[in-house]
């Protein structure tokens, strides 16, 4: 589940972290890529846990549950770094594309590059899945209001993909001066 491996990648960087500390920083950091609660990350800590991906450290608290301190295991490192290398699984709003590459300071230089490289990529092949609207409004067979709002619509996907693809084009040529990793 993303869930498991976001939550991995925020104990990583943020190192000793509480589930209550997690809830905050989703929701200052991460609410327009992905909607949870303390209800759900709770579950997913224990899972972490019973996996041997993370470990906590308990301090007692006065009339209320145990706090608990988040840290990853080298068996969670293991399973974090398999997830920041593999493959995005596309999406259409590049929702899975900026959740994965917020933890690209934890990945190398050459992960980040095949990420930027395949999403560009696709980003291009959406953009030519897109032109085949004109078949659909040059069929004849729509009313011209019809015609006009899908035209706006693939105008709004096209320039939309092109706008990302300049982005990943800038964020490629940064990396370009990175030390390598």
């Amino acid at each position: 589940m993303e869930i498991d491996y976001i939550l991995l990648g925020l104990i990583k960087l943020y190192q000793e972290v509480t589930g209550y500390e997690l809830n905050r920083i989703i929701r200052d950091s991460n609410r327009y890529f992905i909607s949870v609660s303390l209800a759900y990350i709770y579950p997913v800590l224990k899972r972490l846990y019973q996996r041997g991906w993370v470990t906590y450290a308990a301090t007692p608290l006065l009339n209320r549950p145990d706090k608990k301190i988040y840290r990853i295991t080298p068996l969670g490192e293991q399973a974090l770094q398999a997830w920041l290398e593999a493959p995005i699984e596309p999406d259409m709003y590049f929702r899975s594309f900026l959740l994965k590459m917020q933890f690209a300071t934890l990945m190398s230089k050459s992960t980040i590059l095949a990420h930027i490289e395949r999403e560009m990529q696709r980003l291009e092949e959406k953009i030519r899945d897109v032109n085949q609207l004109s078949n659909c409004i040059d069929s004849g067979k729509l009313d011209a209001r019809s015609c006009e709002v899908l035209a706006r619509m693939a105008q709004l996907l096209r320039d939309t993909d092109q706008l990302r693809i300049e982005w990943l084009r800038d964020w490629r040529e940064r990396l370009e001066g990175w030390d390598a990793a």
